[in-house]
């Protein structure tokens, strides 16, 4: 089946999910500082150590806040640019790849690889260009077939 979709489409749809990503890690981390310094967390003796347990994983989501937050930069800033048949394959292609037994979509991107989104019923995924993947397509084009295993690129949008 042929899917129908722009590729600012799926570029929004990343940029949406990365951004709730983003507030979930900073609300999260919010409420863990809260409550680790909390009153009702305070050690009630020397092996009590929820107040620092909570300031642990507060740091940890604010973290992962900023990973999101600078994926969300570095794909923004990438141009939406339509791919030929002859272009090589490098960042900002969306590709369908058939697989032997599936086919699948993918979105080449600097950051945020493995973050799936949904554009009208298609399944996406962000494929890092370092990745295993990422690094048998780079410079490959459409109709490429020698990928492994026995994988052909049918699409490059």
């Amino acid at each position: 089946m042929v899917r129908v979709f722009q590729k600012s489409e799926v570029v929004e749809a990343i940029l949406a999910a990365l951004r709730a990503e983003f507030e979930t890690y900073v609300t999260t981390s919010k409420q863990a500082r809260t409550s680790g310094n909390d009153a009702q967390t305070k050690a009630e003796g020397k092996y009590d150590t929820r107040s620092t347990e909570e300031n642990y994983l507060a740091d940890g989501m604010a973290k992962h806040a900023l990973v999101a937050r600078q994926a969300f930069d570095a794909i923004a800033v990438i141009p939406v640019v339509d791919f030929t048949e002859t272009t090589p394959i490098s960042l900002g292609a969306l590709i369908e790849l058939a697989f032997p037994t599936e086919t699948l979509w993918f979105f080449l991107a600097p950051a945020a690889g493995g973050l799936e989104v949904s554009v009208r019923g298609q399944t996406i995924t962000v494929l890092s260009p370092d990745s295993p993947l990422g690094l048998q397509l780079k410079d490959r084009r459409q109709g490429d077939s020698t990928l492994q295993p026995k994988t052909k690129i049918l699409r490059v949008l």
